[in-house]
């Protein structure tokens, strides 16, 4: 899921007004925290760009750049909303844990066969459950992180 493409600004997508905070959005995007981007957190650094905007205005902006496919949208377990930059060249499937303790998104490695054989799995499933075209899926595990855990390094990393 929440992968870091490299830091540009991302395109308009059709349709949207290109106002000057979207643009400073575009932007700013792409430089997104580990944890992704927050309502919060995207007003902040807007407003210490000199970008006067608006909680609304900010909300309906991430709303419509995930609607577009631009942002993925996540919520925590304590119903924060997270937005991160969608990758265009990631598999579509991907997998990422929420600690319960620190609420660190972590990315599981798209590489590792296990997690690949479990969404290739769930994949099929669904194709096979429910008639589902091409699926693309967003695993959300939550759990402790190795570090919160006290584990040197669970084995799915």
């Amino acid at each position: 899921m929440p992968t870091h493409p490299t830091p540009t600004a991302l395109t308009l997508p059709a349709g949207m007004r290109a106002t000057r905070a979207v643009q400073a959005l575009l932007s700013l995007l792409p430089k997104q925290p580990q944890a992704g981007w927050t309502e919060p957190l995207v007003e902040a650094a807007l407003h210490e760009q000199g970008v006067p905007v608006n909680r609304v205005t900010v909300y309906r902006a991430l709303d419509r750049l995930a609607h577009a496919g631009l942002l993925q949208r996540t919520v925590n377990a304590q119903r924060i909303t997270h937005y991160f930059v969608v990758d265009a060249t990631a598999p579509t499937a991907s997998a990422h844990l929420e600690c319960t303790a620190c609420h660190q998104h972590i990315t599981l490695d798209p590489g590792a066969a296990a997690v690949q054989a479990a969404l290739h799995a769930l994949r099929e499933a669904l194709v096979q459950s429910t008639g589902v075209h091409k699926p693309m899926l967003d695993v959300a595990v939550q759990g402790e992180c190795a570090q919160c855990a006290g584990d040197a390094k669970p084995p799915f990393f």
